[in-house]
């Protein structure tokens, strides 16, 4: 559909605000643009009213709109920028400076009706004008927006030129060709080209063109440079992204082939799947961060895995674990291709029973012996003669020509679901649910372990038709109904929700500014607008609310009250699936972090009814806040494995009363969840403060399973001063060890009236008075039944004084009492220690040959130091900071050290390899391999030096 429309520009505001669809918020934003803005967007809008109006309407409705707005009246540069970004401009820079004034004007409209246009099909607008200028801007201006998502768009500026060899006005682009560059203005509008008709097959798929994805990363930067610095401007001096395609080095794909870069246009890929290495400026890297990322094409055979997408997929990965990068899967699929033998189902016939009567049935299929002999590789048969003398090949199997028509992509399948397995191990792995997701895309977004998916594209494993046929009745009715947000976010497989592939893209950003830039790499570290001093201002009252705890909370009187991370900076994942227990991600001074926290409210666990059973009813099941069932305790676990893979910090606000045990808690694996816990903390490999916050609690298996003793090289356990501990709580604790009749003993040995009681029992009864002993014994059980509920306040009391946190450090098993309002600062500081321990830790080991133990490092490191002339000899200068940063950051206090621990690692190689005769003599062939990946310089030194030692 092509719409056109003359812009007839009025000096008053009637034309904008007659539409009733801008609230007042709107409304003033568009008049902050310039005139001209204000001119196309009124038009822009007019015309999506009328598109709106027929929607409906088949005639006119359309998948792809063209709209074409001509401006009437000249425009001035002024009338291009709002009043208050007027400037003055240079004659020799004028055209320059215009055009990049329209490409702004263009994105700035864009971004107000973009999603708009998309809903509507519109998916390219442009915009003649004429400049009225005395400088080089004069003259015509064409500018085309190209609508790639709704929310991105490219912008194409040309000038209407007449060319001097052909004497025709053409279009002509200032800076870059454009598309348009060099066609004559009065040539007709072509039809639709390779890369808008793929555009309109991924928009019917309700999902975006995978080439269209780096634009999105494009835009999804721009906007987290905005949020992270507001006000300034991205840097200028550098690209946002720059983007390398990859495909295969042949055109035959096969397994084991490898990946090259290629530059190429879009829409070109003869693979279903499209492939890109992407170097992102982002905040927290600014010179540049390279991530992988691989992308279903929903155009190519609907985006199904056959052999050639399988080793594809298969090469991207094993490329991205060989280099430690992150893995981002673009999921859009239709499972495991499906096809048959196109070239026999055209030929082949049917051997009936009865010739005259095809209703009673058939014997087999075969091929003439004309087609045989030419399609004979594509199947098994064999040869039969009729009693007429005619010769059919009956088929046994079918083979085909193809490849890619059924059990050889399960088997792809099956080595794509091992690799992205054992990518989750090697390297950080992220799969972004774009499009619908069936069979082994299913398993892919779970194998990943970290998914995001859009709230209108579900995870499958079989079309919901299918399994209808299935059950023989129709069951269920769409593909949300089997795998949408409703199922999978609250499963546990889905870690985040998003409502369109821009939040989706800028999801994949915000989860990566929490990473290192590879494996082994350091923690992306920014100064924090929160600052990492300032006193924790949420203070729980009854009970601590964990979201409250972490990132804050607004109190009654809308005044904001910090927690103990950064504010702004937690991101919460898993947050419908098992909600007894929070987890996410948040920043302390701009240091990234894991965070696992616990829900101290009662919730309510909603488990679906199942259409395919009759008798299934939806159930509510409440789960009592500070418990850990079997599905929050799978949680922790699960938290926990994904930030030791992401070598993030752990923080555990502990606040636990125990596990749940009853026979359906164990039957449904409490206790298996518990152990997982434990093996995850053992296994854990960063920092990892357990903290029992402000009115907490950590009892019973509770506390064992979060044990710094557990991991004692990495796991360090605090406390608040109200925080509580031990086995049982005090009022189950006084049932076995302050029972009745201790409390009556109790109250017999403090309450004065019961001692003069007991001493007239024992008076009345050396005198002989039995009745006066009767009405005593009466008095005492009136007084210690008067007495009891005041004793069990008493013993519950006693009870508590076990549980404190000053106990727990008098003990040893937390290693601070730290008070809550002074947490955020502590546990900061703590940090940075921590962390920069560990890097010197891993620096003593690699130069060892991993030959010493955590704990080994630690004391070698601790000697080093103390030793030092900045510590002085004093033992109490291990405990100051700022000194062991000092020393720390001057490599030359250790550089000797590690100098000699290298020169052990190598010997002792050297003489195992001496213990055996038959590497000894590989040494030479070994030494020439060695010195031959060596620069010159490097290789000249080694072998001076090695002639030296031989003297």
């Amino acid at each position: 559909m092509f719409l056109r429309t003359l812009v007839r520009q009025s000096t008053s505001n009637e034309g904008l605000t007659a539409y009733q669809r801008l609230d007042a918020e709107t409304t003033c934003s568009q008049w902050k643009m310039s005139f001209t803005s204000r001119s196309i967007f009124r038009s822009l809008m007019a015309a999506m009213e009328e598109l709106e109006l027929n929607t409906h309407n088949t005639r006119v409705k359309s998948d792809h709109a063209h709209m074409y707005l001509y401006i009437v009246r000249e425009q001035h540069i002024d009338d291009l920028v709002p009043y208050s970004k007027r400037v003055d401009i240079d004659a020799e820079e004028e055209e320059s400076t215009v055009e990049a004034i329209l490409k702004e004007l263009a994105h700035e409209i864009h971004a107000s009706v973009g999603v708009r246009m998309h809903r509507l099909g519109v998916c390219e607008w442009e915009v003649k004008l004429w400049m009225a200028s005395s400088g080089l801007a004069n003259g015509a201006w064409r500018v085309v927006v190209t609508n790639v998502t709704g929310h991105t768009c490219t912008v194409h500026t040309y000038r209407e030129l007449e060319d001097t060899s052909t004497h025709r006005v053409v279009y002509h682009s200032i800076s870059g060709l454009g598309l348009l560059h060099g066609v004559p203005v009065n040539a007709q509008y072509q039809s639709l080209g390779v890369l808008d008709r793929k555009r309109l097959l991924a928009r019917r798929s309700n999902t975006t063109y995978c080439y269209d994805f780096p634009l999105a990363f494009e835009t999804a930067l721009e906007q987290s440079w905005a949020v992270t610095y507001p006000g300034t401007r991205k840097p200028k001096d550098k690209d946002l992204l720059k983007v390398m395609e990859l495909k295969f080095a042949d055109q035959e794909g096969a397994w084991g082939t490898p990946l090259v870069p290629v530059q190429r246009p879009p829409a070109f890929n003869d693979v279903g799947m499209v492939a890109w290495f992407m170097e992102l400026s982002t905040p927290e890297f600014p010179s540049g961060r390279t991530i992988l990322v691989v992308a279903n094409d929903v155009t190519f055979k609907a985006g199904s895995f056959g052999p050639k997408e399988d080793a594809f997929f298969l090469a991207v990965t094993d490329l991205a674990c060989s280099k430690k990068l992150p893995l981002i899967y673009l999921a859009a699929n239709s499972g495991a291709r499906i096809g048959v033998a196109d070239e026999v189902k055209t030929c082949f016939k049917v051997g009936w029973s009865d010739e005259s009567s095809p209703e009673r049935g058939f014997q087999y299929v075969y091929l003439t012996p004309h087609d045989y002999a030419r399609i004979g590789s594509s199947v098994i048969a064999h040869e039969i003669k009729l009693v007429n003398g005619e010769t059919r090949w009956v088929i046994d199997t079918i083979v085909g020509k193809e490849d890619g028509l059924g059990v050889e992509n399960l088997t792809g399948s099956g080595a794509i679901a091992g690799a992205y397995s054992r990518a989750y191990k090697e390297t950080f792995t992220l799969t972004y649910v774009t499009g619908r997701t069936v069979g082994i895309g299913a398993y892919l977004a779970r194998l990943g372990m970290r998914c995001i998916q859009r709230l209108d594209q579900p995870i499958i494993l079989t079309g919901f038709s299918a399994l209808n046929k299935l059950l023989g009745r129709e069951v269920y009715s769409s593909h949300m109904q089997l795998g949408g947000p409703k199922i999978m976010a609250t499963n546990g497989v889905v870690h985040l929700t998003v409502s369109d592939d821009l939040e989706g893209i800028s999801a994949i950003l915000n989860w990566l500014s929490y990473i290192p830039p590879h494996i082994g790499g350091a923690l992306p570290i920014l100064n924090p607008s929160d600052p990492p001093e300032r006193s924790v201002e949420y203070l729980p009252e009854n009970s601590c609310d964990p979201r409250g705890a972490i990132g804050g909370a607004l109190d009654s009187s809308g005044k904001w009250m910090g927690g103990i991370f950064d504010k702004g900076s937690f991101v919460e994942t898993l947050e419908g699936w098992a909600r007894t227990v929070v987890t996410g991600r948040a920043k302390l001074g701009g240091i990234p972090v894991g965070i696992v926290a616990v829900e101290t409210q009662t919730v309510m666990q909603v488990i679906p009814a199942d259409p395919g059973q009759l008798d299934s009813h939806e159930r509510v099941v409440p789960q009592a806040g500070q418990v850990w069932f079997p599905d929050s305790a799978t949680k922790t676990a699960q938290a926990l494995l994904d930030f030791n893979r992401e070598e993030l910090p752990l923080f555990i606000l502990a606040n636990w009363r125990g596990f749940s045990g009853g026979q359906r808690d164990l039957f449904e694996g409490i206790l298996q969840a518990g152990s997982t816990i434990v093996e995850n903390l053992r296994t854990y490999k960063q920092p990892v403060f357990v903290y029992i916050p402000m009115m907490g609690e950590l009892r019973g298996g509770a506390w064992v399973v979060v044990d710094s003793r557990i991991n004692s090289d990495h796991i360090e356990m605090y406390a608040d001063r109200t925080a509580k501990g031990n086995v049982l709580e005090p009022e189950g604790m006084i049932e076995i060890k302050f029972r009745t009749k201790e409390l009556l003993e109790c109250m017999g040995r403090l309450d004065q009236q019961l001692i003069n009681l007991k001493a007239k029992i024992q008076e009345a009864r050396s005198s002989g008075a039995h009745g006066l002993v009767e009405s005593l014994q009466q008095l005492i059980r009136a007084r210690e039944k008067q007495l009891l509920p005041v004793y069990i306040q008493i013993a519950t009391r006693f009870a508590e004084l076990h549980d404190t946190s000053l106990r727990m450090a008098a003990k040893g098993v937390i290693r601070e009492v730290v008070d809550w309002a002074n947490s955020r600062y502590f546990f900061y500081r703590r940090l940075r220690r921590k962390i920069a321990e560990e890097s010197l830790i891993k620096t003593v080991t690699d130069a060892t040959g991993d030959q010493l133990s955590h704990q080994s490092a630690m004391d070698l490191i601790k000697s080093w130091f103390l030793d030092s002339n900045i510590a002085g000899g004093r033992e109490d200068a291990w405990v100051n900071d700022e000194a062991f940063f000092k020393w720390k950051d001057d490599l030359s206090n250790y550089e000797d050290k590690l100098k000699l621990l290298r020169v052990q690692k190598v010997s002792r190689q050297l003489t195992n390899i001496g213990d055996s005769i038959s590497d000894l003599q590989a040494v030479p062939q070994g030494l020439a391999a060695l010195l031959s990946k060596v620069e010159a310089t490097t290789r000249a030194q080694l072998v001076d030096e090695l002639r030296k030692v031989l003297g």
